[in-house]
């Protein structure tokens, strides 16, 4: 899975948050006209379409590429050619250079017809700039017929931005974002703690006290300015909730199980007992106290046995564990969540592609993408190479195991964009995960139940008061999440509070709030 390099301003601050804040710009609806058509077949989604030229579609993705990646594109590329006559031009743009280079890639020049994006990845801000083609509802029914058919509305909805379609979602939200701690028990076990018992917030809470500076060359959790406890220690923990948190405003499923009462997270009580404990944790050495300058990420030194605790999401979780423990590591993954906790699923958009407003065939691109995120076969090669050579495939539970090459082809490592309806997860016997998946899934809050997906709220009525407070979040952000504010805290956070509300924090959330209401009015 993805490891997020590309961090907003705001994301520094929580290490959760990402977003951007001026009005949409128009842009050049993609020509929905279907090209010449043929008798329709059944057996064959594109037959309304003349597919007689052959092209090449330029794709750029998000990721590291796999050794073997050309191998297995030449072999992707002789099945797109016979069923859609086109072939992929692919190229990789790490998460390191992301923020670089995909700027760049957008200002034009060169040839581009697919570009990854998401809500947390440049889809917004190149929505804003007029870099993406609008997608009419004839558009996607003529070119991308199978993942219309997939695809519930809800997704598409997310997909709007001033009510206007740009991206084009995975096929799935099955993976729930929300994490919760991995622990080196070779470390816990020297002050009694088994797996089976860290099952709370207040005993994982007591345990990072216990290990707090109290083994020699580990830390509790070594964190950064990017590696923060804010969500196993706020987010997870309150159980709040917001499809677009960028925009600071949230809902807390435990106390507001029906999501009527919304409130601006830095004036909340949750976060002042954030910031509190925070600088509680700083001041037993939970981290070490120049942690604002570790430029190492918390993972790297959990691995390096520099840090007792991680964390992670209960599907990239199955990979790590799996790793660590084959590395010589005793780690568990486990559930400290309250009996009640719901989650969220994931946001449709949290992987998609989009056409630049210059691609030269945005119509030939949609087909091939529309092909690649539905035909399995294509997609799992794609996803993971050769079977039996990269991964193992389980039928009976739709779960794959590394193969003897994983190393040269690392399964869903870069492919999430067009993960297929009903892509494998990662194969694990392991009781804790398997437990609490299982509990996330009977848990999940229905789509019903949460009527914001498809909310963006636009900040343009309120752009110089969102400078002003987003400012406030950045200068103060990371200091309360590192404890760096010590007994000041509680005055800190008023003195932030107080220059909120003077640089229109009240008329911010009026705004929010008149938005809320006109969307949930015309749903």
């Amino acid at each position: 899975m993805k490891k997020l390099a590309l961090v907003l301003a705001v994301l520094l601050m929580l290490g959760l948050f990402a977003g951007c804040a001026e009005k949409p710009a128009e842009s050049k609806p993609a020509e929905s006209t279907p090209a010449e058509s043929t008798p329709a077949d059944p057996d064959n989604p594109y037959a309304h379409l003349d597919l007689s030229e052959e092209e090449t579609i330029i794709m750029y993705t998000y990721g590291n590429e796999p050794t073997d990646m050309a191998e297995i594109l030449e072999m992707v590329n002789a099945r797109t050619k016979e069923a859609v006559n086109a072939t992929i031009d692919l190229y990789f743009v790490p998460g390191s250079e992301v923020s670089t280079k995909y700027p760049l890639i957008m200002a034009g020049g060169d040839e581009v017809d697919l570009i990854y994006t998401a809500n947390w990845c440049y889809y917004k801000e190149q929505v804003e700039k007029a870099g993406f083609t609008e997608l009419t509802e004839d558009f996607i029914q003529t070119y991308l017929p199978q993942t219309y058919a997939t695809l519930p509305s809800a997704a598409w909805e997310e997909t709007k931005i001033n009510g206007k379609m740009y991206l084009v979602p995975r096929n799935t939200a099955a993976i729930p974002p929300d994490q919760a701690p991995i622990i080196n028990f070779e470390i816990a076990r020297q002050f009694g703690y088994e797996p089976e018992e860290v099952n709370s917030y207040d005993v994982f809470k007591q345990l990072l006290l216990d290990i707090a500076d109290n083994v020699e060359g580990v830390y509790a959790y070594y964190a950064s300015q990017s590696s923060t406890l804010s969500n196993l220690s706020l987010r997870y923990r309150y159980n709040l909730i917001n499809n677009q948190a960028a925009d600071s405003v949230y809902y807390c499923q435990l106390d507001d199980p029906t999501f009527e009462k919304p409130f601006f997270l830095h004036t909340s009580d949750y976060y002042k007992n954030y910031a509190l404990e925070m600088a509680e944790f700083a001041a037993a050495h939970v981290w070490p106290a120049d942690a604002i300058t570790n430029t190492n990420s918390v993972s790297t030194l959990f691995s390096n046995g520099q840090s007792a605790v991680r964390a992670n999401n209960f599907y990239n979780g199955i990979n790590t564990v799996a790793s660590l423990r084959e590395s010589g590591m005793d780690v568990y993954m486990v559930d400290i969540w309250d009996e009640d906790y719901r989650v969220l699923r994931d946001s449709y958009i949290g992987d998609g592609y989009a056409i630049p407003v210059f691609s030269t065939r945005p119509e030939r691109a949609a087909v091939l993408l529309d092909y690649i995120k539905n035909d399995m076969e294509t997609y799992m090669l794609l996803a993971g190479g050769v079977e039996g050579r990269h991964y193992v495939y389980y039928e009976d539970t739709n779960t794959v195991d590394s193969g003897p090459e994983a190393g040269d082809y690392e399964f869903d490592g870069w492919a999430w964009g067009i993960r297929h309806k009903d892509f494998p997860w990662p194969k694990t016997d392991d009781e804790f995960i398997n437990a609490a998946n299982q509990r996330i899934y009977e848990n999940q809050v229905k789509d019903e139940e949460w009527l914001y997906w498809g909310f963006t709220f636009d900040y343009a009525p309120v752009a110089a008061e969102w400078a002003v407070i987003s400012s406030l979040q950045t200068e103060y952000g990371t200091s309360f999440s590192l404890g760096n504010f010590g007994a000041d805290t509680e005055a800190k956070l008023q003195e932030m509070i107080d220059m909120m509300y003077d640089g229109g924090l009240e008329k911010y959330m009026a705004e929010w709030h008149r938005q809320r209401e006109e969307f949930l009015a015309n749903k």
